[in-house]
């Protein structure tokens, strides 16, 4: 049981952890002029692939972290995109 209640406690902590830097890029973002933004933007999608491809080529992520990681870097994408 003191093993469940660990990883719920980290869980936890990392989604605590996920919610402060989407929190810190969406201020980031909205306080970028158009030219940052639009490099942003293309520099991310860059730099997405490629880690979305080390994700894929390793053996301690599974399907279910892909899947959210995709789902996380098409949404910080959508916000970018949004306020230009």
């Amino acid at each position: 049981m003191k093993n469940l209640q660990d990883a719920i406690e980290k869980i936890c902590e990392l989604k605590g952890e996920n919610m402060a830097l989407h929190t810190v890029t969406s201020a980031l973002l909205q306080s970028m002029h158009k030219e940052q933004l639009d490099r942003f933007i293309a520099v991310h999608a860059q730099i997405a692939e490629l880690a979305r491809v080390t994700l894929i080529n390793s053996d301690l992520a599974g399907e279910s972290v892909i899947s959210s990681f995709d789902l996380h870097t098409q949404n910080l994408s959508n916000l970018a995109r949004s306020l230009r």
